[in-house]
């Protein structure tokens, strides 16, 4: 019987146990793939991986009963969080001999451990590839493209029961903000894999094959500049500081394509913190820091556009047949609403109205009541229509998470809201850009830009397409348009002559010295918002925006730029002033026309 039964199992059954066996100790592991390098339009590297120290734990060689008090070692060397360590190590379920990530350290905290090595049994250190983000100089500055490059963090353990299905690894990095998470899977790569030989107890003793080699994930280019982005920082920077802001953006476009050139968003946080993983104290600063510097501005918040939001007005009255551009019509200290009780009035910016205008002049000095009475001519439906046409009310499809839609006030949002429709007092300052009037500065820039461009709104572009490993663009991304608009090219080239007008004799007066290759064409705007001051007076938003055709009223511009800064309690547009100087540097012009930062009371520009 026993010689039976071992002729069976060696004879009749030999090949299918060897193949068991063969399988039992054999077993395919995976091979990370590099994630893709960014690089900005003019090919310089601005995200790319770098040799990092990282703590791992192998469970097989921990002590059984006391990987507690390890761990609880390691956090006290390593500056960590020792909760943080044992959680990330309790969620691990694989081979006893697979290394389990715990923390990224620095060269310093790495020497250390391995000093300590025999107090710390089945803790390794490994380097792995980790993100750098860079500035246009080459130089560690995770500070200028944080918010349009973003940063990569580890996989959340309720994240990775999703992911997992996707090929993602508990030890993975993942894309959280900016290009870095909307392009997740395209700078991602490829899994490959290995056939390794395991003993008896799970340890690795050998690689038997490559079965697939590793696909990195792919090159992007940014539409963004890194230079441009530096200037942009730069004069954002100076005009925040001169009249003590705390929020304020800056975003400079390419009309004609759609293409983002800089995207500044202030305060701004350092991405090279998180890529390395962040420590709780940084982390918490950042989340009770005025100015809230982990949100993009840019996109993420709205703010009444004020006055910016006339040409919006101004093209539907023109469109809708309201009025003409040569039609005049009374302006007024105070415009008496429609049905008001009580003789109730808005007053206009300057009390005292301006007489007879038509549409272009009003545009240009900025009469309120003009622009009340196109509101309410218009009807609350057909301004939304108009702002709606324009990209207002709903994200720019820009590819970037966390964009909100604004508010554009229609008979459907006010019933959304419990309410009949809006008082017509509401309507009359929905003209003015206030009220019930939300836009983010992204969709502000977007809306001018389809002005510039003869009436083609685009979606904005914040990577220009795929690139080879030295940063040569081999795949260019398309524009695309989103729709055309339908007010007529004559109704359009009314606005920008208008707009050009603002610059040579209204309201950004004090930018029209600029020795610029083109005739600049914008629109200030102030928003008045809170609660009175102890003056007496509302603090308010200060809006530029700007394009900058080669002549007054053309449609080729390829340059526009909006700056937006939030709260400024002086008199002026120290938007304005950061356009000025942004444009003076970009231009590289000899002139210096800034004023005295010390002295924004000097500028006039109070709409």
């Amino acid at each position: 019987m026993l010689g039976g039964r071992l002729f069976q199992l060696q004879i009749v059954n030999g090949e299918l146990y060897t193949q068991r066996a063969v399988a039992a100790r054999t077993a395919e592991v995976p091979i990370p793939a590099l994630r893709g390098l960014i690089f900005d339009r003019a090919g310089r590297p601005v995200a790319v991986n770098v040799p990092a120290w990282a703590v791992k734990a192998r469970p097989a060689d921990l002590p059984e009963a006391g990987a507690t008090a390890v761990l609880q070692r390691l956090a006290g060397l390593i500056n960590a969080d020792p909760d943080t360590l044992q959680r990330r190590y309790a969620a691990f379920h694989g081979s006893p001999y697979d290394l389990v990530p715990l923390a990224a350290v620095s060269r310093e905290a790495a020497l250390v451990v391995g000093e300590r090595s025999e107090d710390l049994p089945g803790i390794v250190v490994e380097v792995d590839p980790t993100r750098r983000y860079l500035d246009d100089t080459g130089k560690t500055n995770g500070g200028l493209l944080a918010h349009a490059v973003g940063y990569t963090g580890p996989i959340s353990e309720s994240e990775i029961a999703n992911l997992a299905s996707k090929g993602y690894l508990p030890d993975d990095p993942i894309g959280r903000d900016g290009v870095e998470s909307s392009f997740e899977n395209e700078l991602r790569g490829t899994y490959g894999s290995e056939l390794v030989e395991r003993d008896a107890s799970g340890r690795t003793t050998k690689v038997i094959d490559t079965a697939r080699e590793p696909v990195p994930g792919k090159n992007l280019m940014l539409t963004i500049d890194a230079r441009t982005q530096r200037l942009a920082t730069e004069a954002l920077t100076w005009g925040m500081k001169a009249v003590g802001v705390q929020e304020g953006v800056t975003v400079v476009m390419n009309p004609q394509t759609g293409e983002i050139l800089a995207m500044v968003s202030m305060p701004a946080y350092d991405n090279n913190k998180f890529a390395s993983g962040i420590s709780g104290k940084d982390y918490q600063a950042y989340l009770t820091q005025s100015g809230k510097p982990l949100r993009n501005h840019a996109i993420a918040d709205t703010y009444p556009p004020g006055s910016t939001f006339k040409l919006v007005t101004g093209l539907g009255a023109l469109e809708k047949g309201v009025t003409n551009p040569t039609q005049k019509w009374p302006t007024y200290g105070c415009y008496q609403i429609p049905g008001a009780p009580n003789g109730q009035c808005l007053f206009d910016w300057n009390h005292r109205g301006f007489g007879p205008l038509d549409l272009p002049n009003a545009y240009v000095v900025s009469s309120d009541t003009f622009f009340y009475q196109m509101a309410v001519k218009l009807g609350v439906d057909r301004l939304g229509d108009v702002a709606a046409e324009l990209g207002f009310g709903e994200p720019t499809d820009v590819r970037l998470p966390g964009e909100a839609a604004g508010i554009v006030a229609s008979t459907e949002w006010a019933r959304r809201n419990g309410r009949p429709n809006l008082f017509t007092g509401e309507l009359a300052q929905a003209g003015i850009g206030q009220n019930v009037i939300a836009v983010t500065p992204m969709q502000l820039l977007n809306a001018y830009s389809a002005l510039a461009n003869g009436g083609q709104l685009m979606r904005p572009m914040i990577v220009r397409g795929e690139t080879d490993a030295n940063g040569k663009l081999i795949k260019e991304y398309k524009p695309e348009v989103l729709h055309g608009l339908t007010a007529s090219a004559a109704d359009q080239r009314v606005m920008r002559l208008a707009a050009r007008q603002v610059v040579t004799s209204g309201h950004a007066y004090n930018i029209r010295d600029l020795k610029l290759p083109g005739a600049l064409s914008g629109k200030t705007g102030t928003a008045e918002f809170g609660q009175l001051t102890k003056n007496e007076t509302l603090p308010f938003h200060s809006w530029f925006v700007a394009y900058l055709p080669s002549k007054p009223g053309a449609s080729d511009a390829d340059l526009a730029v909006v700056t937006f800064t939030y709260s400024a309690v002086v008199p002026g547009n120290v938007s304005l002033e950061v356009v000025k100087y942004f444009l003076q540097k970009y231009f590289n012009l000899d002139q210096d026309l800034r004023l005295d930062p010390k002295n924004f009371s000097l500028v006039r520009n109070a709409n």
